[in-house]
């Protein structure tokens, strides 16, 4: 009996006969298939839930920041003030104090649409070991480097080390001129862009061979190959990974009626090139969790990965919890010396 390949659900697959047993690289084949159907569905799925944690994110929660943002700015000024007095704190509790301002500072900056400037800018270049313009530069100096390395998507956006962050509510102030930590983010975006884009470039190269007319010499083949390469090249420029993968699997269906009766030395090299694209959806479903889109979600999760799974009952709470906080320090601060100082090393005492 002859083996037929199973192609439901527009899977190409391997089948088998009562007699014959599937050889190992033909059960290889198979596997690869499969993963990459799985995948595809995963990437689909994690980008729905990502948008849907993010539209969360700018209804419900955006506007709850805004107005802990304003109360966190009254905060660090008054808390400032406190790192000229000559009395009342000892050169530890300075130090732990002047630590205290450059984490809220951070805060600050990490959820602000506008560039930091006066009064916040001018604290943070005083008491940071290094200015907020050096800091910004060397964070997109490092993300220059990582686009120039061949073949890697690390992304190591650590939200301790960078006052920036970026989300979608720009586009509300799309009218206004752009700010400098608006071009800077706009210059970020685009290096995370093309980082990413170099798995899609590596697919193309191995694709353009194959699809490639000028060795045809049937005018039919060099038409349906050249159709091939404008459908290529057009999901290369979009960065499109599943058309491009699509276009693998149908080739192959169509050059080979029965894949069961590839040679294994042929399903090798098909297995290769499957293994390589398995790799690459998984690193580009990695990848989502650290896209620019997605980065404010950061904010609210244990790890990239868990930002499908943030309970925003709970954050709205904690949200609400240290507006409560903040206004309660404001106005102990705002109170004599004698008090403040008080509720300043009881601040510093529970944040340190």
């Amino acid at each position: 009996m002859q083996q037929e390949p199973n192609k439901q659900s527009g899977k190409l697959i391997i089948g088998k006969s009562e007699k014959a047993t599937l050889s190992k690289e033909q059960q290889t084949f198979n596997k690869l298939i499969q993963k990459i159907a799985q995948l595809q569905v995963e990437l689909k799925e994690t980008t729905a839930v990502l948008d849907k944690q993010l539209q969360y994110y700018i209804k419900q929660l955006y506007p709850l920041m805004q107005q802990l943002v304003a109360l966190r700015i009254q905060a660090v000024i008054l808390l400032n003030g406190f790192m000229t007095i000559s009395k009342g704190l000892s050169d530890h509790e300075k130090e732990d104090l002047r630590l205290l301002i450059i984490n809220q500072l951070h805060e600050i900056f990490r959820h602000q649409q506008d560039d930091p400037e006066g009064e916040l800018l001018a604290i943070f270049n005083a008491l940071s070991d290094i200015t907020y313009q050096e800091l910004t530069e060397q964070y997109l100096a490092k993300l220059r480097a990582a686009t120039m390395r061949k073949d890697e998507e690390e992304y190591d956006t650590d939200a301790t080390s960078l006052p920036m962050k970026t989300t979608d509510i720009e586009s509300i102030s799309s009218g206004k001129q752009k700010s400098k930590k608006q071009l800077r983010r706009e210059e970020r975006d685009r290096l995370l862009e093309e980082a990413r884009r170099k798995n899609v470039q590596h697919l193309y190269r191995q694709l353009a061979k194959v699809f490639h007319p000028d060795l045809e010499q049937d005018p039919d083949r060099i038409q349906q190959k050249e159709e091939l390469m404008k459908q290529l090249t057009i999901a290369r420029e979009q960065g499109d990974l599943l058309t491009m993968l699509q276009l693998e699997l149908t080739w192959i269906q169509q050059e080979d009626k029965h894949p069961d009766q590839l040679t294994n030395e042929k399903l090798h090299l098909y297995n290769i090139t499957l293994q390589e694209q398995v790799n690459d959806l998984k690193e580009q479903i990695n990848a989502l969790f650290y896209y620019p889109r997605y980065e404010v979600l950061q904010s609210f999760a244990k790890s990239p990965q868990s930002a499908k799974f943030i309970d925003w009952k709970s954050e709205k709470n904690n949200m609400e919890s240290l507006q409560h906080g903040f206004r309660d320090i404001i106005a102990g601060l705002s109170q004599d010396t004698k008090k403040a100082l008080k509720v300043l090393k009881n601040v510093l005492k529970w944040n340190t």
